[in-house]
């Protein structure tokens, strides 16, 4: 396990595809063609997890000293020169023996359709496979405590070990959907809706979401057990864009010359996340939740599909949904709410933009363009993942954080 990993030096990305025009019959002469492919393409090992491991014993030793310690660069002097008695016991990061590079391989088949001069329609599914993804373990992890009280390791010679190393997976299916009207006649239109599931592991190698998904499993013993929706799952997304140049000539030019009009309108599922139990009563994960957070869950205490509930509805009730494990009423110490079961708000979002480009002088030599950006024009509040630790005051409270708001941009641009 100390081993250092070897070099990864048989990634094979092969790529292939195909586009099959389909002619005669309901498919048009010529205005259907369809296409599908498959690739495979590897991840890097990025340099957080190098630096993790070398910031750590026994590449480094950290001393840490009491506030405002008198003679403190003596004491660490000292520190220094003490001999280190129990070594392995230190808290340390390490990477696996066998670790590699994480690689996906992408499927898609669609068909396109031309509708008109200026229309196409495009139907798909997209997936994607993820294999050998990085995953924090813990590598030492505790047994419960003993008859005693004392903490117990499965290797009681050796302390807290931050494991990184290929352990996790991922699948995501998706059907794509799209209208798009090319640029013509001063306007082009876009519609584009996927309906998705990704599903995995572990969604990061460190904390993907700063409430409600802690990257590391609850059980040690039972990874597999965390497998549910990653904390990139939308399952809903669709978005309409617009761009329209007002005519050189004609009434809507006298009245609005040289302006444009954008917009881009997103409506979009929230994002998933984890019920937190707040404490480790059994002190499971003693030492690595130092490194990475608390991922221990409560256990559920209604029969409610909470999956499929609100925010809006869940807040009212948010006491009933889950007992808190505490010392006195858990054996195991590991709650049974799965991971990221519950969902925050999704959002909706309308951005517009408005410009208008005037000529100064002649022929073009000056020109000015002045333009207003405005993003979430509607001012509505799109909240992210509220606090998640069931045993908080703020547990379920999106309205405790910001939402966001609207901006409105102005710019004055001269071209010459």
């Amino acid at each position: 396990m100390d081993k250092a990993p070897p070099r990864d030096n048989n990634n094979w990305a092969p790529r292939i595809g195909f586009n099959y025009r389909l002619d005669g019959g309901i498919f048009g002469q010529g205005k259907t063609v369809l296409r599908g492919g498959y690739a495979r393409t590897y991840d890097f090992a990025f340099i957080n997890i190098g630096l993790n491991m070398f910031s750590a014993f026994p590449f480094l030793n950290s001393v840490t000293l009491a506030p405002r310690t008198a003679n403190s660069m003596p004491t660490l002097l000292l520190a220094g020169q003490t001999p280190i008695t129990a070594p392995d016991t230190l808290v340390r990061t390490i990477v696996d023996s066998s670790l590699r590079s994480p690689f996906a391989e992408q499927f898609s088949v669609n068909m396109q359709r031309q509708l008109g001069n200026d229309w196409s329609f495009t139907a798909g599914w997209v997936a994607t496979k993820g294999s050998a993804l990085f995953q924090t373990v813990d590598g030492n992890p505790t047994t419960g405590p003993s008859a005693s009280g004392a903490l117990v390791r499965v290797n009681p010679a050796r302390g807290v070990i931050r494991l990184r190393a290929n352990t996790a997976s991922s699948i995501y299916h998706s059907l794509q959907l799209s209208a798009e009207k090319r640029y013509s006649k001063g306007y082009n239109l876009g519609a584009h809706y996927t309906w998705s599931s990704f599903i995995d592991d572990a969604s990061e190698i460190f904390n993907p979401a700063v409430n409600g998904d802690v990257a590391v499993s609850q059980d040690s013993f039972n990874r597999r057990n965390d497998r549910g929706r990653s904390t990139y799952d939308r399952p809903m997304r669709l978005t309409l864009t617009m761009v329209y140049d007002v005519p050189k000539d004609g009434f809507m030019n006298r009245l609005l010359p040289g302006m444009q009009f954008n917009a881009f309108w997103t409506a979009q599922s929230g994002a998933p996340f984890t019920p937190l139990n707040g404490t480790d009563p059994l002190r499971r994960l003693s030492g690595i939740d130092g490194l990475v957070g608390n991922a221990i869950r409560p256990n559920v205490a209604t029969n409610l599909d909470i999956s499929s509930q609100t925010l809006n509805d869940l807040y009212p009730i948010r006491t009933s949904l889950f007992q808190v494990m505490t010392a006195q009423n858990t054996t195991t110490g590991l709650g049974n709410a799965g991971r990221n079961t519950l969902r925050a708000d999704g959002i909706g979002n309308l951005d517009l933009g408005v410009s208008r480009n005037m000529e100064i002088l002649p022929d073009g030599r000056l020109k000015a363009q002045i333009r207003a950006d405005m993003f979430n024009i509607t001012n509505t509040r799109n909240f992210g993942i509220p606090e998640s630790r069931a045993n908080s005051a703020n547990f379920l409270n999106q309205w405790g954080q910001d939402g966001g708001r609207r901006r409105i941009q102005m710019a004055l641009r001269f071209i010459f």
